[in-house]
């Protein structure tokens, strides 16, 4: 039983830390989200007439969750993850990203641009203008489950000299 109580207090602590060193969204984000459950098995395999090829598939029950996003000057994402593959496309503003290997240096996308993330990239997004809002649209594919997964799962800072 004593064992059985430490394993518990332990794994508890684990959570508490986690989420004490979880990097929280800092300035004003607004996610507007859609989310809509896809069972039937998706094959698509299209050639374009410029060569370029959209090759895509899926097996089991996903969600596919889509957001408009909407980031006020100055604001910070957090370090986070997402629960599946997430494609995201600019509309207006500049998003700079940032990835947990390479903390420090940002790639930005501007109006037009479109990237992708994946399932265990630990990133964080920033508007770092001083004067203009920033808004993309961001699709996942996730695993479908019961409860429904957050779309933004929490990640601690991955150093002392990475953004915030």
């Amino acid at each position: 039983m004593r064992r059985r109580i430490l394993v518990l207090a332990v794994a508890a602590g684990a959570v508490l830390v986690g989420t004490a060193l979880a990097t929280p969204i800092v300035g004003t984000i607004v996610a507007e989200t859609a989310r809509g459950d896809l069972d039937k098995r998706l094959m698509v395999n299209t050639e374009f007439a410029n060569g370029a090829r959209v090759k895509l598939k899926t097996k089991g029950p996903i969600e596919i969750i889509t957001q408009r996003i909407v980031s006020a000057p100055g604001s910070s994402f957090g370090w986070h993850t997402h629960p599946g593959e997430n494609v995201n496309v600019v509309m207006q503003g500049t998003l700079t990203l940032y990835h947990d290997e390479k903390c420090t240096q940002g790639i930005s996308y501007g109006p037009g641009s479109a990237f992708a993330t994946h399932p265990k990239d630990v990133h964080l997004a920033r508007n770092e203008s001083a004067t203009e809002t920033v808004v993309f649209f961001a699709t996942y594919f996730a695993p479908k489950t019961t409860p429904a997964l957050p779309v933004r799962i929490d990640a601690p800072s991955p150093g002392p000299a990475c953004p915030e």
